[in-house]
C-alpha cells in the first residue's frame, strides 16, 4: 500500500509560494497603493499623432534637428536619467547621498510604487503601439539605449510625473524643484532620441493622474510619512 502523502497547511503553501517568487527575483504583485484598473488611460489621453499628419511631420523634423544640435551637456543629461528611479530623480535636488544604502525605506516604497504603476503604462503603450522615432526614421541615432518597447506614452516621463507628485507631498518645500526635475527627464528623452515630445507630454499627464489616484490610499500616505521621516533624518545627518 502506498503511504499517503501528508498535506501542507494552507499558510505554509502561501509562504512557499511567496518564497519561490522572491528567490526567483520576482516580488509578489501588490495593489496596496493603486487598485487594478484604477485609472483609465483612454479617458485621459488622445491617440498619438498620425505619422502622416502635420504634427507628426513636425515632430520628425524636430528630432532630426535636435540630433544635429545636440551638445555634450544634452548627451550627459540623457544618459544620467536613462536608468531612472526615484533616487536618481531626487539626487540633483537633495544631494548625491540619495542612495538605497542611505535611504532603504525610501528605496523600498518607491520600488513598490514603480511595480504597482507599471500595468497602466504598459496597457497604454500596447493600445497605441507607436513606433520609436529611430525605428520610424533610421537616420536618427539616439545617444541612449534603444528601448524595445513602444513609444507612446513615455515611461520615463510617466515615472517622473509620479515621483514629482508624490515627493511634493513628502517635501513640499521642494515642489518647484520636483517639477523642474520632471521637465528635465522629459527633455532628456527627446534630446536623447528616444521619444517624440508628444510621447513625453502624454506620459506626464498619465503619470500625474496615477499619482493623484495613489494619494487616496491610506497605505501610501503612511508609507510617505515614513519616507519623509527617513529623508529628514538623512538630511540632518549630512548637515552634521
Amino acid at each position: 500500500m502506498t503511504p499517503r502523502r501528508p498535506s501542507l497547511h494552507p499558510t505554509l503553501v502561501l509562504f512557499l509560494g511567496l518564497a519561490t517568487a522572491t528567490f526567483a527575483g520576482e516580488a509578489p504583485a501588490t495593489h496596496d497603493f493603486l487598485a487594478e484598473s484604477a485609472v483609465d488611460f483612454r479617458t485621459l489621453l488622445a491617440a498619438p499623432p498620425d505619422p502622416a499628419s502635420i504634427v507628426a511631420r513636425g515632430e520628425q523634423d524636430l528630432m532630426r534637428n535636435l540630433q544635429k544640435a545636440r551638445t555634450a551637456e544634452d548627451v550627459a543629461t540623457a544618459r544620467y536619467y536613462e536608468k531612472l528611479n526615484a533616487l536618481i530623480f531626487m539626487a540633483p535636488v537633495l544631494g548625491p547621498w540619495c542612495t538605497a544604502e542611505n535611504l532603504p525605506r525610501t528605496a523600498a516604497v518607491f520600488e513598490q510604487v514603480r511595480r504597482e504603476v507599471r500595468p497602466t503604462i504598459e496597457a497604454a503603450r500596447k493600445n497605441w503601439d507607436r513606433k520609436r522615432p529611430y525605428l520610424f526614421d533610421p537616420t536618427l541615432e539616439p545617444v541612449v539605449e534603444r528601448p524595445k518597447n513602444t513609444s507612446y506614452p513615455s515611461g520615463h516621463s510617466y515615472d517622473a510625473a509620479i515621483y514629482a507628485t508624490l515627493l511634493t507631498v513628502v517635501l513640499p518645500e521642494h515642489a518647484a524643484d520636483w517639477q523642474a526635475q520632471a521637465a528635465r527627464v522629459r527633455w532628456s528623452r527627446v534630446v536623447g532620441g528616444a521619444h517624440y515630445p508628444s510621447d513625453t507630454m502624454a506620459g506626464a499627464i498619465l503619470g500625474e493622474a496615477v499619482a493623484r489616484k495613489m494619494l487616496e490610499s491610506p497605505k501610501l500616505q503612511q508609507a510617505l510619512e515614513e519616507v519623509r521621516a527617513e529623508l529628514r533624518a538623512a538630511r540632518l545627518k549630512q548637515a552634521a
